[in-house]
Formats: C-alpha cells, sequence, structure tokens
C-alpha cells in the first residue's frame, strides 16, 4: 500500500502539485481510501484489526461513491502512479487491472458490456483516458495508449495509439511505421 501511495503522490507532484494541493484534492482521497481497501481485503493486514478496518473502509467507500461519485473497488488492480485529474464520475469495475503511471479524468467509466458477458478491459501502463470516456467488454489497452474524451472503446486499442469517437477508431501511432499499415488496412 505505502509503495503505490508514495508513486501516486509522486505523480501528482511531477503535475504541479503542492502537498497541500495533493492532500486537499478530493480525487486523490478516493485514490488514498482505493489502496486502504485493497490493503485491508486483498494484503496481510493484521488478522487482529481486520474486522474495523473492514467497517472503517466500508463507511468510506459509502463516502467516495455517495458524496465523491466516484468508484474505486478494493477487488481492482491499479498500479502505482494513478492520476486522477478531476473528483466525479469514475466508475470502475471490480475486476478491473490498471498499470502504472495511468490518468483518468472526470466521468470514465470502465466495466463490462452487458448482455450476459462478463469480460473487463485490461489497461496497460502510461495510458490516458479523457473525460467521459467509456470502456467495455474483454478488451486490452496497450502501454501509452491515449483514448480522447466522450469516447467508446468496445475493441482492443494498441500499445502507443490515440482512439477516438463512438466506437472508438484509431487516429494516430506514436509509431509511423503503424500509421502506413493502417492506411493500408483500415479498421481497429
Amino acid at each position: 500500500m505505502r509503495t503505490e501511495l508514495r508513486e501516486d503522490v509522486a505523480r501528482y507532484r511531477t503535475k504541479g502539485g503542492k502537498w497541500i494541493d495533493i492532500w486537499g484534492n478530493p480525487a486523490f482521497w478516493a485514490i488514498f481510501w482505493y489502496r486502504f481497501g485493497h490493503f485491508v481485503y486483498r494484503e496481510n493486514s493484521p488478522r487482529i484489526l481486520r474486522v474495523p478496518l473492514k467497517a472503517v473502509h466500508f463507511l468510506g467507500a459509502v463516502f467516495c461513491e455517495a458524496v465523491l461519485q466516484m468508484r474505486l473497488p478494493s477487488s481492482a488492480e491499479i498500479g502505482g502512479g494513478l492520476c486522477i485529474s478531476h473528483v466525479g464520475g469514475v466508475i470502475l469495475h471490480h475486476r478491473t487491472v490498471i498499470g502504472k503511471n495511468c490518468d483518468l479524468s472526470h466521468q470514465v467509466t470502465v466495466g463490462t458490456a452487458g448482455l450476459g458477458r462478463t469480460g473487463v478491459p485490461r489497461i496497460g501502463h502510461d495510458v490516458s483516458i479523457g473525460a467521459g470516456a467509456v470502456l467495455i467488454g474483454d478488451i486490452q489497452v496497450g502501454d501509452g495508449a491515449r483514448v480522447a474524451a466522450n469516447s467508446l472503446v468496445n475493441r482492443d486499442v494498441p500499445p502507443g495509439a490515440t482512439v477516438m469517437g463512438v466506437p472508438a477508431k484509431i487516429v494516430k501511432y506514436a509509431d509511423t511505421s503503424q500509421q502506413l499499415a493502417e492506411v493500408s488496412n483500415p479498421g481497429l
């Protein structure tokens, strides 16, 4: 818990945040509460303290969801260095996997596609997800990918690609040789 939390704080610091700004940021409170819950439920918290810690976590989780409108379930796997730029509307499925140093904007949803399908997105390292984006289904978002605001991502996103639209389509690659391959074979 401590290592990931330090990475989260360091990430906010690299974006120009002062200590008082970081600890006063409600989006950071939600990240802190996720880390605390992950420690209580998933890591080896002291056995004698588990029941009271679970009760405390439950109350904080209800606060985060009801007041901050952010749901970061303790069963999700989120790497260190998470940065949520604005409070509100971030909803993650309880089986979500997010890599290190990712950016989430407000109103981001990561979950199942519905209709009985159970797959959940797996998000790589250094991924940036814009405001209002929805990622659904059993998909893989590669390292360094960018998801534009208000996009619906329901297919795999290659590493380094930028996607946008409803449904999201690749608009740019970090590597120009992949852009040329995409032109000859359109589609995601």
